[in-house]
């Protein structure tokens, strides 16, 4: 759990956060958001907002609607590719608004270690995803997980980046205070209050028959932690789509598909595993004809 915070270092925090939401380009005022959460707010007033983006940030707009088209639609749309009114009904507003604040927050930074953080959010974030799904929970569920996942380090990476603009802050600074600053963010971006216990992940959290939806959380940061702990890097295995089309998507494949958005694809090393089927459509394929 958070403790106290003295109002000196409250006053630091808050510098910084400002400092933070006057370096990144949202593509639009913060306050205009605000229509993603009305449920009156039409379509048109939702893709003003995406198009306004698109001008003030193209390079934003594009990678959210390549994560959306990619990850979140696959073969849905058949092809096509989604607007950003698509991308908000099936992603969810809340996950919307992390994304912008997220991708803006990494682009002040094009280092290594900048890239490697970001290479780290989005494994929480959609190792998280895969075992919510995994777990056959309720798409609202899927989104809370996926969006704390993405969270979970979202203080210490604010942190880092201020002290790579120039704030001077030692590692014990951003260590005890990295929880108290992603809590300030989650209220000036207005998300849903559940990402405050999100973030708290002292301990592996359970309910009565399974890991509680913090719990999962906890998981894919521990997964992750531990794969960049001993290779740099996420590294899995996992069946992977073929060309005989046994499979057309996998968890691999999804994330494979998240890291080349976000330009990371260089922190994830997938080692293919083919399925029973995918063996045997092979071994079929390869099998000369008879005469």
């Amino acid at each position: 759990m958070t403790e106290p915070v003295s109002d000196e270092d409250l006053k630091v925090l808050k510098t910084i956060e400002d400092k933070i939401f006057s370096s990144i380009n949202l593509g639009v005022d913060l306050s205009e958001f605000d229509i993603l959460d009305d449920v009156n707010t039409s379509k048109s007033a939702i893709q003003e907002l995406g198009v306004k983006i698109a001008v003030n940030n193209t390079e934003l707009s594009v990678t959210i609607l390549e994560i959306a088209h990619s990850i979140y639609f696959g073969h849905s749309l058949q092809g096509g590719t989604p607007d950003f009114f698509d991308a908000v009904i099936r992603l969810g507003s809340d996950r919307i608004k992390l994304l912008v604040f997220s991708l803006s927050l990494f682009s002040l930074s094009k280092g290594l270690e900048a890239r490697r953080r970001v290479a780290k959010s989005a494994s929480i974030g959609i190792l998280g995803k895969i075992i919510a799904e995994q777990m056959n929970l309720k798409e609202d569920c899927i989104r809370k997980i996926e969006t704390g996942g993405l969270l979970s380090q979202l203080g210490k990476n604010i942190l880092i980046n201020a002290r790579e603009l120039g704030v001077n802050l030692r590692d014990d600074f951003i260590e005890q205070h990295e929880m108290t600053l992603a809590v300030n963010i989650i209220d000036r971006l207005k998300l849903d209050a559940f990402l405050k216990k999100a973030i708290d992940m002292s301990v592996a959290d359970f309910d009565e028959e399974s890991f509680s939806l913090v719990g999962v959380i906890k998981l894919a940061e521990a997964l992750t932690e531990d794969s960049f702990r001993k290779y740099g890097k996420l590294v899995l295995k996992s069946p992977m789509p073929d060309t005989n089309k046994v499979l057309v998507r996998t968890p691999g494949s999804d994330i494979r598909k998240l890291f080349e958005a976000l330009g990371v694809d260089d922190f994830l090393v997938i080692e293919e595993v083919p399925t029973q089927q995918q063996k045997n459509a092979a071994a079929k394929q390869a099998k000369p004809r008879k005469k």
